[in-house]
């Protein structure tokens, strides 16, 4: 069985994007319906071969029914929700064949080297498909039935973010700050409290449909609970007969991968040793820096600062929120981020940090950027099996890479140096990666073409960022604002847009944003070319101030 269409039902999600650009690299065409799109649900399940729900757990169940009558022998239908039960026994009432995937990852991590489980129902031929796709890309699959996968979820899913939720909770009630645990964390403790810092990251509703949809959950957080109280009273009773065999029994459980674990540990707590080792060092030469931008050397963020400031003493920030962090709190005097690039729009992780931190925009200005294709040796484009960049580069010569390398895995790094690096030390053959050419020649590398960006006028304009309110330059010509609304009412944003149009203000960018600090918030961000002192902007903003529970100005700064 070769399918020819895969669509995605919830194609413009994370998951749904995510494996959109996977079925695209392996040459299938890709059609998707999400809210807003022209596309809707039931033309999807009648137009592709293979129909994949990318959705939230708790409407799976209603899409799938709403399709599964549509969907005929010759088709395939899908899901990629964590719990497999519900979504196999609705799929299972279509005519087509059913197979349910869950990724065992999230849509920030390439797909070679994960895992993913694989349950069917009468697949037939798309089984063998799938499973070799997934094959071809490095992919571990493990098949088994649904009721075995949520079981199984049940442990690794349910219980673990339930223990990870519980201890975060119970250093809440402590009213002990955050920072003074962390002052005196070991490696190892670190890593447990990184793991609950890592789910209170991401969305509470993702979590709160993991522990509320899987039907033995109840039974394993009620053996867990019981597991807890039993370790409590042992304690209680300060009884080191009862504690140790409670100890020696999981301890016979975890069997030989107790060496496995351990070793495992072990490398993971050196890790955090050195990089707290390089922190401490990195702290004094702070000290020793007036500007900070992303790191490593060789980036064009790095261009970008060297253009701006040739003699600044720089600070190469591992993120972007890093540099942040340290202009908002006066450990360095200003910071040089990218704000928007030509070809692939706003960088998402600066709008969400202008927003939140205590900064504001001083001056923005351009950089050209060139990319090229670059490998160790000469390579033909058959030859070439995965390419690394910094996600922003791969979106800048998409149209290159759909047309020469569309087979090719795209790997995501931290940085245009950070691929160079990884290609460097990758023992795959067939690898090539995304970046500049004055960065590859100065590491050795092979230029296999230069001039690969799909816009030849590919710029990407960068903020120099300063703490506090905004200071507003005499030759300041543009202003960016941010806003979100408190209460979600209809109508709100054709009201702020109709403040700004009866005071003639021509807007060159709005744009929206989940505020990841605030799930279920969005954020607006506004550009409009006049002075944050012009009379009209100053009467819009008085305006604008009454409608929202939030007005930020991120700066009034000189256009180049």
């Amino acid at each position: 069985m070769q399918p020819k269409v895969i669509g995605i039902i919830g194609g413009k999600g994370n998951m749904g994007k995510y494996f959109a650009d996977f079925f695209e690299r392996n040459g299938y065409k890709v059609i998707v319906s999400d809210r807003g799109t022209k596309l809707k649900n039931k033309d999807i399940a009648k137009k592709a071969d293979v129909v994949l729900v990318s959705v939230p757990i708790n409407v799976t169940e209603k899409v799938i029914q709403e399709i599964a009558p549509l969907m005929t022998r010759k088709q395939c239908l899908m899901d990629l929700t964590s719990i497999k039960g519900p979504a196999m026994d609705a799929m299972k009432k279509s005519k087509a064949h059913v197979i349910g995937l869950h990724p065992i990852f999230g849509p920030t991590n390439p797909i070679e080297g994960q895992t993913l489980v694989l349950c069917s129902a009468r697949a037939g031929g798309y089984k063998k498909w799938m499973r070799k796709l997934l094959k071809d890309n490095k992919v571990h699959v493990r098949e088994m039935s649904a009721k075995k996968h949520d079981e199984l979820m049940a442990y690794v899913q349910v219980l673990a973010h339930f223990a990870n939720v519980s201890l975060a909770d119970a250093l809440r009630k402590s009213k002990i700050s955050l920072d003074d645990f962390l002052a005196v964390q070991s490696p190892i403790y670190r890593f447990e409290i990184l793991m609950a810092g890592r789910i209170l990251a991401q969305d509470p509703a993702l979590y709160a449909n993991i522990q509320m949809s899987n039907p033995r959950a109840k039974k394993v957080l009620h053996d867990f609970i019981d597991s807890a109280k039993d370790l409590a009273g042992t304690v209680e009773e300060k009884s080191l007969q009862r504690f140790e065999k409670f100890f020696k029994d999981a301890s016979s459980y975890f069997g030989r991968f107790k060496k496995v674990a351990l070793q495992e540990s072990t490398g993971l707590i050196d890790f955090i040793h050195a990089r707290n080792t390089r922190e401490d060092e990195e702290v004094q030469n702070l000290k020793k820096c007036n500007i900070a931008v992303l790191g490593p050397k060789n980036t064009y963020s790095d261009m970008a600062v060297k253009n701006y400031k040739p003699e600044g003493t720089v600070y190469y920030a591992s993120t972007i929120a890093e540099v942040f962090e340290l202009v908002a709190k006066g450990k360095i005097k200003e910071g040089l981020v990218p704000l928007e690039n030509t070809t692939s729009g706003s960088v998402r992780e600066t709008l969400d940090e202008l927003y939140e931190k205590n900064v504001y925009i001083e001056r923005v200005m351009p950089q050209s950027i060139s990319l090229a294709l670059v490998a160790k040796e000469d390579l033909g484009m058959k030859d070439i099996k995965r390419v690394y960049s910094h996600a922003q580069p791969l979106m800048q010569v998409r149209n290159y890479l759909k047309k020469n390398l569309s087979k090719a895995i795209k790997v995501t790094t931290n940085s245009t140096a950070a691929a160079l690096d990884k290609l460097m030390r990758t023992k795959h053959l067939g690898a090539a990666a995304v970046a500049s050419v004055q960065a590859a020649k100065k590491r050795g590398f092979k230029v296999l073409q230069a001039g690969i960006e799909d816009d030849k006028k590919n710029t990407t304009h960068f903020a120099v960022i300063k703490k506090g309110k905004p200071k507003f330059e005499k030759d300041a010509k543009k202003t960016s604002i941010a806003l979100h609304f408190g209460e979600d009412k209809p109508g709100q944003l054709i009201s702020i847009l109709q403040e700004l149009s009866d005071r003639d203000i021509n807007l060159t960018k709005i744009e929206s944003r989940p505020n990841p600090y605030r799930p279920g918030e969005y954020v607006i961000y506004l550009d409009f070319v006049l002075p944050v002192t012009d009379k009209k902007v100053q009467a819009v903003l008085k305006a604008i101030k009454k409608k929202v529970a939030k007005l930020k100005i991120l700066g009034s700064y000189p256009v180049k």
